[in-house]
């Protein structure tokens, strides 16, 4: 099992990593299914939500155009994974604070995503 230490540092490492704008699609869908994991261990810690909330809120509208293809539903499907890694990790009081955030992104995603079929 993975200390809270060891799983910080993953953290620290996902988020300098994974997350910048200047990475594929692997790499967001990648660090949003490490998330979730690290989040149902109870590994992410809860001071570390305001950080990673608004990295999950535009994983949530990630897309990527190439050519004529677009990339993002895996993204968005993981960002969902994460969202409900959340609820169940966290008592209703540590996500208090972002549930407005949250409730706005994965809303817009419900009524907006044209993939919305597997995440329904």
């Amino acid at each position: 099992r993975l200390s809270r230490d060891f799983g910080d540092q993953v953290l620290e490492f996902l988020l300098s990593r994974c997350f910048s704008f200047r990475e594929t699609d692997k790499a967001w869908h990648g660090g949003c299914l490490a998330l979730a994991e690290l989040t149902r261990r109870g590994l992410l810690l809860p001071d570390r939500l305001p950080t990673v909330i608004p990295l999950v809120c535009k994983a949530l509208h990630f897309e990527q155009v190439s050519g004529n293809h677009v990339a993002g539903q895996h993204v968005r499907d993981a960002a969902c994974y994460v969202c409900w890694a959340f609820a169940r990790a966290y008592a209703p009081d540590v996500l208090q604070p972002f549930v407005s955030e949250l409730a706005k992104a994965l809303i817009q995603v419900a009524v907006y995503d044209r993939e919305i079929n597997c995440r329904r």
